[in-house]
């Protein structure tokens, strides 16, 4: 089966969830998101605490691969593990490359005080403790990520995000990056 996914990464608040959806109609893939399972997790399971979050987080992890293995393709959306941080910190990558050979990275870029503004302006489920998070720790925390190197997995398209970004033209570089030369616009 010849599957073609997407792996949006780049820094919490910076408009991976945004960009995926407005792309899946035009790409043709839906999305699978790490943070929409966590959530069902967290409604079929309760909120709890710092360390109930983890818990339920390496488990999303666990079934947003298996989402995916079972995907006849898809834009994945997570905070990925980056190398340099904490080994229980952000969705593991090791196993995307035995998805596809057919996979684009896109990632998504905007200014580190734009990205922490939206993260602590979002309304997630409770369960993910934002509301315990001020911004200057928000912002702190970015910039530690900001400082790190990107995921390293397929060929990787830019997409600065500080803005509301035409995905028509967005949408026919992934496609050509997935050796696609032609889209069609829905």
């Amino acid at each position: 089966m010849d599957r073609r996914f997407l792996v949006v990464s780049g820094l919490p608040g910076s408009g991976k969830s945004t960009i995926s959806r407005r792309l899946s109609p035009l790409l043709a893939l839906p999305v699978i998101g790490k943070d929409d399972i966590l959530d069902r997790l967290f409604d079929t399971r309760g909120v709890g605490d710092k360390d109930w979050r983890s818990l339920l987080s390496r488990e999303s992890d666990g079934l947003f691969q298996t989402e995916a293995e079972h995907s006849r393709g898809a834009i994945l959306v997570s905070f990925w593990h980056q190398p340099g941080m904490p080994a229980d910190s952000g969705t593991p990558t090791d196993w995307l490359p035995q998805l596809s050979p057919r996979i684009v990275n896109l990632y998504c870029e905007c200014p580190v005080a734009t990205a922490a503004a939206r993260f602590t302006q979002r309304r997630r489920h409770p369960g993910h403790l934002d509301e315990f998070k001020s911004y200057d720790e928000t912002l702190r925390a970015i910039r530690k990520v900001a400082e790190l190197k990107p995921i390293e997995i397929g060929q990787r398209v830019y997409c600065d995000t500080s803005f509301h970004a035409d995905v028509v033209p967005l949408a026919k570089k992934i496609s050509e990056a997935f050796g696609i030369n032609s889209l069609r616009v829905q």
